[in-house]
């Protein structure tokens, strides 16, 4: 039984953390991106809220409160009453905007408005817990908005309490007799404190004395009764108001420094929204930090675009052609790299891969392979794509014997096969003829064989092959070589692409040390200096194939059957080429 290995803690902590700090560090990339549409999103939104604040007029408010009953003037309120003006102010609340009110309101006033407008700048609530109501008022004149809150007071105290006119003259009269009374009873008082402080009264005085007490008494019940119609409670349906409307000084609205503050974060928000959708539609590979995360492999070299001169050709050898330039020192920082990663396992064979077409892989086959040559180890460089091969067009070498001869012509030499490039310790085997079974053929035991050969004839045997995008030939290779790279070009490279290159690398078994990113923002190009400057200078001997150095045909023609063009067929498709 399999005895499970338990990772120490720290370890686990810290892999986590490690993944926390990849995900900031990518969304602060990804905020750093897109920070002018930010910004711009929140100005303009903020500008736009501005404007429109500023061109809204003002707006002021007026508010009346009422009461209903008059617990207020009851010297022992009941609370019965106290509760049924409770429920009366709720219902008389829904009663004070309704469209009857509001139209009487307009035609007192004499307001350019109608009932709908007016009720959208009225409203009237019942506080909770008392019998108090509020009607608001909001207007753009503070007269006319206190005026309107004073005339649906008024109006409401109408409708609910038809007879407040008449109890409130019947109140000033009693007020009035009272107050006479309590004139009188005074007077009469005096008058008979007088007549009782006299010594000797007549006996007319005496008769007075009687007289005046008698109307004393009369006065002073008469007093009671007047004071308990004085002090009466009332009906609890009567409306009264407690504070009438006064005209604002200060306007509510419309708030400018909070729409503009609105408006701010809304504009950030929509233009989040709009980088957060960009960036799920955005199918390029982005940065470098973002290539070695869906890679899961780290960077062995950053390579610049390249402006070729016109007359460098298409696949230019620039460790050779310009051996000072930045693009060249890049090319010799992947050979190092590649020395580091496998110290402790020499590498014997490696892939060149990459997701798509035309992300450089081709150059960087040969580059690098002539990197290897120019420390003196002997290199072979083999054209391992069966669907459209051009190493050969790099070199200028013949394209009509090569790979597919070795694999299905076994009586053939290699040496006859192989070609040699001109430049010191480099060797290219061209793909050959192209064969209808290109992933059969680099899938069987004879190229297993044949590679096993090569790595005991040379010291590296590096090997361009198909996209992956495309075709499953580089995975198969994968399995067979020591070490692949994956190309990616920052430009042209996409994520998803990528994600799955890496993925077929994976179930294959292939052994991905690391990427190569072309056209890198920051990588040295060619007219870019080494790291101790110097000059872009162009070898006096460029790369090329010299007529001595080129492999003659065999005695027998090693071409398979199958690679002659049938009728119809361009017999230039296995010459054409195009870079990887």
């Amino acid at each position: 039984m399999t005895a499970l290995t338990r990772v120490p803690a720290f370890q686990v902590g810290r892999a986590r953390r490690g993944l926390e700090n990849v995900d900031v560090r990518q969304l602060l990339a990804i905020t750093r991106k897109w920070i002018p549409l930010l910004v711009a999103g929140m100005v303009a939104a903020a500008v736009v809220g501005f404007g429109i604040s500023s061109l809204q007029a003002k707006t002021f408010e007026s508010r009346t409160t009422l009461i209903v009953g008059q617990s207020l003037s009851s010297s022992s309120p009941d609370y019965t009453g106290l509760l049924a003006s409770e429920q009366l102010a709720t219902t008389y609340a829904s009663i004070a905007a309704t469209r009857s009110q509001l139209q009487g309101v307009i035609a007192q006033l004499n307001l350019a408005t109608t009932p709908d407008e007016l009720s959208r700048r009225v409203d009237a609530s019942a506080v909770s817990g008392s019998s108090l109501i509020t009607i608001t008022v909001q207007d753009s004149i503070p007269d006319r908005a206190a005026a309107i809150a004073n005339a649906l007071a008024d109006a409401l105290i109408k409708e609910m309490s038809p007879s407040a006119g008449l109890a409130k003259d019947f109140h000033t009269s009693v007020t009035d007799t009272l107050t006479a009374t309590q004139d009188q009873i005074s007077s009469t008082n005096e008058r008979v404190q007088e007549l009782l402080s006299t010594a000797s009264r007549t006996a007319a005085q005496d008769a007075e004395l009687a007289t005046l007490q008698a109307q004393l008494v009369t006065l002073r019940s008469a007093y009671v009764s007047l004071l308990g119609l004085a002090t009466s409670t009332g009906a609890t349906n009567t409306v009264a108001v407690v504070d009438p409307a006064v005209a604002a000084a200060d306007p509510i609205g419309p708030r400018t420094l909070l729409n503009t503050l609105v408006a701010a974060i809304l504009g950030l928000l929509a233009a989040a929204g709009i980088a957060a959708i960009a960036e799920v539609r955005n199918d390029r590979v982005g940065e470098i930090e973002q290539i070695e995360r869906e890679a899961r492999a780290p960077l062995l070299s950053s390579i610049g675009l390249l402006k070729l001169p016109g007359d460098w050709g298409a696949y230019p050898l620039v460790t050779v052609i310009a051996p000072r330039s930045g693009a060249a020192e890049a090319y010799s920082r992947l050979r190092a790299n590649l020395e580091f990663a496998s110290v402790d396992h020499p590498m014997h064979s490696l892939l060149v891969a990459s997701a798509q077409p035309s992300e450089g892989k081709t150059l960087t086959a040969a580059n690098t392979a002539a990197a290897w040559a120019q420390t003196g180890r002997r290199v072979l460089l083999v054209d391992g794509d069966l669907r459209m091969p051009s190493v050969h067009t790099v070199f200028g070498t013949r394209n009509d014997h090569g790979l597919t001869t070795a694999l299905v012509a076994e009586s053939v030499p290699l040496d006859r096969l192989i070609a040699e490039t001109g430049q010191p310790n480099l060797w290219v085997l061209p793909s050959g003829p192209l064969p209808p079974n290109p992933a059969e053929l680099l899938a069987s035991r004879r190229m297993r064989a044949l590679l096993e050969t090569l790595r005991s004839l040379y010291d590296l045997v590096v090997i361009d092959s198909s996209p992956l995008s495309a075709v499953a030939d580089a995975a198969i290779v994968g399995a067979l070589v020591g070490a692949t790279v994956l190309v990616v070009d920052s430009e042209r490279g996409k994520r998803r692409s990528l994600i799955r290159a890496r993925d077929q690398l994976a179930l294959a078994g292939a052994n991905v040390i690391g990427v190569v990113v072309n056209r890198a923002p920051g990588g040295r190009g060619l007219d870019e200096p080494g790291p101790y400057g110097g000059y872009l200078r162009r070898a006096t001997q460029p790369a090329a194939v010299s007529p001595a150095g080129r492999a003659q045909a065999p005695t027998s023609d090693p071409t398979p059957a199958w690679a002659t063009p049938q009728a119809g067929e361009s017999a230039a498709t296995s010459q054409s080429g195009q870079s990887g």
